[in-house]
């Protein structure tokens, strides 16, 4: 096998998981219209009023002040303290650099704190709310980046710094039409599609999974720079996005309470996310609810994490002896099985319904097509399709007898394509010309949610 990486190509669950956004937003396309239109900062004391999942974050109140006539700006972040008592937790000046498409910005400002870099993303979210994102970063990149979302309002504190300026964003140099694109979902026959998750707060979504029970999707948010995705989730009906990682390719686990995601080994200026395989990747879980809500753990080395639609199986691909292969990791992470071994480029795993078997993208026969392994029999790779399109990105329905795939992807007339597996016969998903891509099939296989730069409503 080429040592070269693979190409890239996003009611309560069975665990009872009350998974609540906990935030109002309104959402739909007058909503990024308005959030596309120049936005400022207030300046003043803000104190959190709600936090994504509920999940514990350090940020309690910041500061946001002008210093100098010409814009510039500075933020205090406070934390409270082991004794309760709130304290300084960092100070920076505020990036007003203007990257991307208007409702993609976000105002940032970085920090180090105990051996992490934090960085804050800062942006109004209607009258009286400021909306924020706290990355932290281990300095030694050998723990996973923690990533939390608040709503923010003006403090009731006494003595706080009253409001009345504003943080403007720098004049834009960056290309305010670079590519944005959201997320839809529509029936097996691409009609009627809705735009489910707008590119407000991203510039373009990308790998979009359904959670078990159907009603989420979770994906990967790009901004403009295309170096920094954030792992989002959002209804599966449309509303709010609501970011929880750091990193892309996201999948869900059975239970519905974790998601595994790559993140990257490298700083976001030195990573290259359309060269997976190249950037020290890693998969990381996050855990949703419960005692270890918003702990992130390291899984394994690779990329392409698929987690088993029965129980705690990871699929995975790694690089071992200069090959890129199908690796399983048992429930416990005790153990990994190595499961493809032909010196052919195997990639993307997808699972069986039933959790016997993993079907996965391989160059093996000296062109591309997907194969089955059985999870019994290491090393057996059964041919699924034998014809001259590459199944990209495939997705299989529940009853095993669709794939959705992409088709010429790169080229201006990439498009989603349907397979039928007793067929064999290939019919197109109803396209647009301004590009979709990475289907996945919902469980009840009577929808598919993808990605597109198409406009779209609600």
């Amino acid at each position: 096998m080429s040592a070269s990486a693979p190409r890239r190509p996003a009611p309560p669950s069975k665990a009872g998981l009350a998974f609540s956004f906990g935030f109002g937003f309104c959402f739909g396309l007058s909503a990024l219209a308005a959030s596309a239109q120049e936005a400022t900062l207030p300046t003043g004391r803000w104190s959190v009023r709600s936090r994504g999942l509920d999940w514990p974050c350090r940020l309690e109140a910041l500061e946001v002040r002008e210093t100098t006539r010409a814009g510039d700006a500075s933020v205090v972040a406070f934390e409270r303290g082991p004794d309760g008592v709130e304290r300084t937790w960092g100070t920076s000046r505020i990036d007003r650099r203007a990257v991307g498409p208007p409702a993609s910005r976000w105002f940032s400002a970085t920090w180090a704190a105990g051996g992490s870099t934090v960085v804050l993303q800062l942006r109004p979210d209607g009258p009286g709310r400021v909306l924020a994102i706290v990355r932290e970063r281990p300095d030694d990149r050998g723990g996973g980046e923690r990533v939390r979302q608040a709503i923010l309002a003006p403090s009731d504190r006494a003595g706080a710094t009253a409001a009345g300026g504003s943080v403007r964003f720098e004049p834009d140099s960056s290309n305010p039409r670079a590519e944005q694109a959201g997320v839809f979902v529509a029936g097996v026959d691409g009609h009627d599609p809705r735009l489910v998750a707008a590119p407000d707060g991203f510039a373009r979504a990308a790998s979009p999974a359904w959670s078990p029970d159907g009603r989420r999707l979770a994906f990967a948010g790009f901004d403009a720079s295309g170096r920094s995705p954030l792992i989002r989730v959002v209804p599966a009906g449309g509303g709010p996005t609501l970011a929880l990682a750091a990193g892309s390719n996201p999948t869900w686990s059975s239970d519905g309470n974790r998601l595994a995601y790559v993140a990257s080994g490298r700083p976001d200026y030195a990573t290259d996310w359309s060269s997976p395989g190249r950037n020290d990747e890693r998969i990381e879980a996050v855990t949703l609810a419960g005692p270890h809500a918003g702990e992130v753990e390291v899984l394994a080395r690779g990329i392409w994490p698929r987690w088993s639609p029965s129980d705690g199986r990871l699929a995975f691909v790694a690089r071992r002896d200069a090959n890129w292969d199908v690796h399983v990791r048992s429930a416990d992470g005790l153990d990994q099985v190595r499961l493809t071994t032909d010196p052919a480029l195997d990639t993307q795993p997808t699972w069986s319904a039933d959790g016997h078997s993993i079907v996965f993208l391989s160059d093996r026969g000296n062109r591309w097509d997907l194969y089955r392994a059985p999870l019994d029999r290491p090393g057996l790779a059964i041919p699924l399709t034998n014809h001259a399109r590459r199944e990209e990105t495939a997705s299989i329905s529940t009853d095993g007898r669709h794939v959705a795939f992409l088709d010429n992807r790169g080229r201006s007339d990439a498009s989603i394509q349907l397979l039928d597996l007793d067929r064999g016969t290939v019919r197109p998903f109803p396209d647009h010309p301004d590009g979709d891509r990475d289907p996945a099939f919902s469980p009840d296989g009577r929808a598919i949610a993808f990605v597109s730069r198409r406009p779209g409503r609600p």
